[in-house]
Order: C-alpha cells, then structure tokens, then sequence
C-alpha cells in the first residue's frame, strides 16, 4: 500500500510571509519618509543658500544705498525660492516679489571711497544680505524636538563699481 504525504507548507509561508511583511512595512516607509524629508530640507538649505548669495553680489554691484538694497535684495530671493516649501507670497502687483517668508534683510552695506583699492570713480560696494525661511517637515518625527525648522543663510560679497 503505497503511503500519500499531504503538504501543508504552501499555506503556512504565506501566512509567515505576511506577518514578516506587516513588521517591516512601518520601518520600511518612515525610511522613505525620512529621505523623502531629508532630500526637501537639503533642497530648499541650497535654494536659499543660493538665492541669498545671488541678492548679495547684486546688491553690492548695482544698488545705490541701503533702501534700495533690501527692496533689491527681497526681490531676488523671493523670486529665486518661490518654489522652495515655506514660501509665502507678497501682496500687492507682484506678490512673487513682495514675499513675507522667507525673511530678507540687509544688515550691512557700504560704498567706500577710502577702502583699499577704491577711487573716487570705482568704489567698492559691500553688501550682506541674510534670509530665513521657517520649513514644515511632511511628517512628524519622534526622536525630532520639532516639526518645522528655521532654515537660514547669510552671504556677504564685496566689488569694485564702476568696471
């Protein structure tokens, strides 16, 4: 009499399977959410960065005081960070322009006649602009004290006028 084996293996990984699945998926998504955040922060810190830079060396080559400075320089970064999350239009014509977030301001600023190098015709311009931005994670993390952080960036650049 010939013996007839059944199995039962077929049925009882598939259950494993899912059990192991339901254990990793949370971990497996907080990492992506975690990349996904990080790759944002990352994103917008270089944005900002560069925005700010490009509103100082304007500012320092073309502005002829220091109003005139922080309407140019507002100018500049909003517009070049009006993509970044955290951005908050102006009102107003041009509400691109006009942004309220992220922050501008031109701590300093000069045009030196007597600074080494500098004429009466070609005086070097200073200029120091500084810009925050407040950024809300997508998620909120539990080891993370908070779930929006305070971007900054600050860049100061120095030009002969007038070459």
């Amino acid at each position: 009499m010939a013996q007839t084996k059944t199995h039962h293996r077929g049925r009882s990984t598939r259950g494993q399977s899912l059990v192991e699945l339901a254990l990793i998926l949370p971990f497996l998504l907080a990492f992506a959410g975690g990349a996904a955040d990080l790759a944002r922060v990352y994103q917008a810190s270089l944005t900002l960065e560069s925005a700010v830079r490009n509103a100082a060396e304007y500012v320092a080559t073309n502005s002829a005081d220091s109003a005139a400075g922080t309407v140019d320089a507002r100018r500049i970064v909003c517009l070049e960070t009006s993509k970044v999350p955290g951005f908050v239009p102006g009102g107003g014509l041009k509400p691109l322009e006009t942004c309220t977030s992220p922050a501008v301001t031109v701590p300093t600023f000069s045009i030196s006649t007597t600074a080494v190098g500098a004429t009466t015709k070609n005086p070097i311009g200073t200029a120091k602009v500084r810009a925050t931005l407040s950024f809300s994670m997508l998620f909120a993390y539990p080891l993370l004290p908070s779930h929006t952080w305070t971007l900054s960036a600050d860049a100061t650049y120095s030009v002969v006028k007038n070459r």
